[in-house]
């Protein structure tokens, strides 16, 4: 499964420059699962965010269950970091989160 989130990733950071770049997606918020904010979108495919921006994070306590299975337009950012065994990882910030109405 993690494979399968890394390749997710590792796609969206090559297509956008530097990382630097905004993606958007739908998706069911599944919860805050071992440290990450864990989406569903329509197809199945699960998308776990490692942080989200200040503002998200006031707007939305996403580490409670109260948003459990509600929908979000999800904009985030993938960046690529050196973690502490010199590995490249990918990082990906939510830095907004809007409910349809």
């Amino acid at each position: 499964m993690k494979s399968v989130l890394i390749v997710f990733f590792v796609t969206l950071s090559s297509l956008s420059a530097f990382g630097q770049d905004t993606d958007k997606m739908d998706g069911t918020y599944e919860g805050y699962i071992d440290g990450a904010y864990v989406f569903t979108d329509s197809d199945g495919y699960k998308a776990e965010f490692t942080s989200v921006t200040n503002d998200v994070s006031t707007k939305y306590d996403l580490t409670s269950q109260k948003y459990v299975g509600m929908q979000f337009m999800i904009t985030f950012t993938v960046d690529t970091e050196i973690d502490e065994e010199d590995e490249e990882i990918q990082v990906s910030t939510i830095v907004e989160l809007v409910m349809p109405e």
